[in-house]
């Protein structure tokens, strides 16, 4: 059930205007302009097009309700529902990018022994103290944060000591996320955020920026939900944002024309992605806090 701190953040993706409906066996919550959204078994889908995101998304959200042993009745029935308002949409399946460690929350697997494999591990270890997260969270005020793009729920987990909504455009990530911190599970789009007007403390959007089609559609989504001193905490490893002179300072130019600015940077910060004891992935990444311009 949607707590009631996170019932007034919660806003109509579309408008922004507040939804009414919550409660603990709702299956849909309702703008009183734009229409309703879907609630799956207590998840709300708060995106532009629910019908269609119902549609193209309807085998994915049905296995990780299954997955989560929350395919209720009224939850398969709703997303049925939905789906069947939708035309002509291609059914699309999601590829949650997440290492088996991840997923399971494990630790990470160790390297294959050989010449100079301990002393790699050790160093991998020590970049991971060093890692984009842990810079992002130490930076995180109390208060209400929501997590845009939540993934397996790491991030999430780390920041389960403040109000949290974890969001994602994929099902299985929020109801990982919810089962793993604790944390408020919302579907949701980078780039309509479903949140009222200055309604939150901080924003925490991990390695997702350089993934939109539409950043400047994200920036200024974020700015409006943000308080007067609200944060919003990002890391990507691509800060020309796909720009052909790989210009790193296009996400500065993007964050200011969308009234953002730096307040502070640290660049080369180690993601390491573990895939097996054979493969391991590093990208050097910058993280940044950026506040409303003055």
């Amino acid at each position: 059930m949607t707590p009631s701190w996170a019932k007034k953040v919660l806003a109509c993706p579309r408008c922004g205007q507040g939804l009414r409906g919550f409660g603990a066996k709702s299956t849909v919550v309702r703008c009183s302009d734009c229409g309703p959204y879907p609630v799956l078994d207590g998840v709300p889908i708060l995106v532009p097009e629910p019908s269609t995101w119902c549609a193209r998304h309807s085998d994915a959200a049905l296995a990780a309700l299954a997955e989560h042993e929350r395919a209720t009745r009224s939850a398969v029935e709703t997303l049925r529902a939905f789906a069947s308002a939708a035309r002509h949409v291609e059914p699309t399946a999601f590829s949650d990018d997440w290492t088996d460690a991840e997923s399971k929350g494990d630790e990470p697997p160790r390297l294959i022994r050989g010449p100079g494999s301990d002393a790699l591990d050790e160093l991998l270890n020590v970049a991971a103290a060093q890692s984009p997260s842990t810079w992002l969270v130490h930076r995180a005020p109390e208060g209400v944060i929501a997590e845009v793009g939540c993934g397996a729920g790491l991030t999430s987990a780390l920041l389960r000591t403040r109000r949290v909504i974890s969001t994602d455009l994929s099902l299985r990530a929020v109801l990982q996320a919810e089962r793993r911190a604790g944390s408020v599970p919302v579907v949701a789009d980078a780039e309509a955020l479903p949140f009222a007007p200055r309604s939150l403390d901080a924003l925490v959007a991990e390695n997702v920026v350089d993934l939109l089609d539409d950043p400047d559609a994200f920036f200024t989504s974020a700015k409006l939900a943000l308080r007067a001193k609200g944060l919003l905490l990002l890391s990507t490893p691509e800060p020309s944002l796909g720009a052909p002179d790989e210009d790193d300072a296009v996400l500065d130019a993007v964050a200011a024309r969308n009234g953002l600015s730096t307040v502070e940077s640290a660049d080369g910060l180690p993601w390491l992605r573990r895939n097996s004891s054979r493969f391991v992935e590093v990208w050097l990444v910058r993280a940044c806090v950026l506040r409303h311009q003055r």
